[in-house]
């Protein structure tokens, strides 16, 4: 919505980013009259400039220091808290991605990072897709796809399914991601 890009622009600009007024521009007369599934989720270009998946790659599931997992409020990973709406959704993102400390392991020493400090250029060089303007601008560009991005599918999940989604990705998740190396260690021991 236009109020969460205000906020997103006011934050992005809050830790000094370069590129945010170009990424107002393509907000305006691009991405908020897009549709979301025919002309974001499926757009093909999204994926070869790796404007989803770059801040994705680097935020979905973060390992910390002491080998806990911390994950970004989306439908595509473990996240735990709740995402019953799109305003309830937003705060934790934004917190997530820009207020949170996690500790994390650098070159073996700990330190401690805000999510967004984990972003990178996205190289024309390496996903020539890109433009050079946007390769310019692609860390405040890609925070703000992976954002359109996140609340897409929190919104289409709670339309489809509110009462429930929430419950089988939890249990999803248990089964498939928590408990992995108990049932692999229980697989293996009464297997061979």
């Amino acid at each position: 919505t236009e109020k969460m890009f205000d906020e997103l622009e006011a934050v992005m600009k809050s830790v000094g980013w370069k590129g945010t007024n170009e990424t107002r521009m393509l907000w305006n007369t691009d991405f908020k009259n897009r549709k979301i599934i025919s002309e974001f989720i499926k757009d093909p270009l999204l994926g070869k400039k790796r404007l989803v998946s770059m801040p994705d790659r680097v935020s979905n599931t973060v390992n910390t220091a002491n080998s806990d997992a911390v994950y970004r409020p989306t439908v595509v990973n473990c996240y735990p808290g709740e995402l019953n709406s799109l305003d309830s959704w937003w705060k934790q993102w934004i917190g997530f991605i820009f207020k949170n400390e996690i500790e994390v392991k650098k070159s073996g020493i700990d330190k401690k990072i805000k999510m967004y400090e984990m972003f990178q250029t996205i190289k024309k060089s390496k996903y020539p897709s890109i433009t050079a303007e946007e390769e310019a601008i692609s860390i405040p560009l890609q925070t703000m796809c992976l954002a359109i991005f996140d609340a897409i599918l929190v919104h289409m999940m709670n339309d489809i399914d509110a009462k429930n989604w929430q419950k089988i990705r939890s249990d999803i998740c248990l089964k498939l991601n928590h408990q992995k190396n108990d049932r692999t260690v229980d697989i293996l021991a009464t297997t061979y």
